[in-house]
């Protein structure tokens, strides 16, 4: 067998011009396109090549069988391995080029501020394609499918239960949702400090409950928090503002010894998300609270803790002004809030990258 290299603009066109020159007998051994050709490797019969394309009198001696098939399997053996070496060197190209838009794709959400660990599962979304002016929005699709939804909250449940660092706001979120429930002509709702160990808690309270003429109980034990509960009427709510000391163990207790509870987190939108990693898997929180809105800051530790924690989000709080109310929060609200550059600053920062990559 010898072996031809017919180029052609289609692999239809390139066999039929192997038929007319070598017979029907040819053997089509590859086909690939190369720019704006096909290259076909064809296999072709000696003999019928020879009959087709008779040699003159005066040619070298006709060599024997054995030496023939010996030089066609060199031959094979050398189109081949030029075949694998362009073949490595193309691989090797599209994966430098392939890590090449990969790197800039990351570095393009690094510039977003994106955490690394957020980062990663973004990447993992996204193709080298997507480094274009539409990664913005793109991003913010994917945060649309990975944060959670809003939820209300439930006031057929007789006790609600506010947890959060110290300072993330949670006394001024309990008395907003007390005043909130009076505005509503319910029955009077009842505010429990319970177990407050910070004297600055517990001063706030008491200046808070003169000042608004709001009745805070001050409670530290398990019984008589499950006493009051008892006392509550049929559209009574109690909400409760905790201590975080022991809170691991407290919420067990609390929530074997009180009829009916939803425990929420408050979380201060500008907080690091080391600072609320020993809340997030302590229970099964109802909802996330979210504090200090009104704030131009980081958020993307805040989105970092919504996504892997999967709370529902809840109320908001746009002003520590006990005068300004609560205020329902979504995801969407969130992500309109991140700082994402538009697409002529992604255009000026993707030329920024090509003049490095020069």
């Amino acid at each position: 067998m010898k072996m031809d290299v017919i180029w052609a603009r289609s692999p239809k066109i390139g066999i039929g011009h192997a038929v007319s020159r070598f017979g029907d007998d040819s053997l089509l051994l590859s086909s690939k396109k190369i720019g704006q050709r096909y290259r076909l490797i064809i296999g072709t019969d000696q003999e019928i090549k020879e009959k087709r394309n008779p040699k003159p009198l005066l040619s070298e001696p006709v060599k024997s069988a054995p030496e023939r098939e010996k030089m066609d399997y060199q031959k094979i053996s050398f189109l081949i391995k030029k075949e694998i070496e362009h073949l490595r060197k193309e691989l090797e190209s599209k994966a430098l080029e392939s890590d090449r838009a990969k790197s800039n794709l990351e570095t393009m959400l690094k510039n977003l501020r994106i955490p690394s660990n957020l980062r990663s599962s973004i990447m993992a979304r996204l193709s080298e394609d997507d480094a274009n002016p539409t990664l913005t929005r793109k991003v913010k699709k994917i945060l649309k499918d990975t944060l959670p939804e809003s939820t209300e909250i439930d006031l057929s449940v007789k006790t609600h239960i506010l947890c959060g660092n110290y300072g993330s706001g949670k006394t001024t979120i309990a008395i907003k949702m007390i005043l909130k429930l009076m505005s509503l002509n319910q029955a009077v709702p009842i505010l429990v400090s319970y177990k407050q160990q910070q004297s600055t808690s517990q001063s706030l309270m008491k200046e808070l409950s003169k000042e608004l003429e709001v009745p805070i109980f001050d409670i530290n034990d398990i019984a008589t928090l499950q006493k009051v509960e008892d006392q509550l009427t049929d559209n009574g709510v109690m909400i409760v503002d905790t201590s975080t000391g022991n809170i691991k163990e407290e919420i067990p207790e609390m929530e074997k010894a009180l009829h009916s509870v939803n425990f929420h987190l408050v979380n201060a939108c500008d907080s690091f998300v080391a600072a609320q990693e020993h809340f997030l898997n302590v229970t099964n929180w109802s909802s996330i609270i979210i504090t200090r809105l009104e704030m131009n800051s980081n958020r993307w530790p805040l989105i970092q803790s919504l996504a892997n924690a999967k709370i529902p989000l809840s109320l908001g709080s746009i002003s520590p002004d006990l005068n300004s109310q609560l205020v329902s929060v979504t995801k969407e609200d969130l992500i309109d809030q991140l700082d994402l550059p538009n697409s002529v600053e992604f255009d000026q920062f993707k030329a920024k990258l090509a003049g490095k990559a020069a």
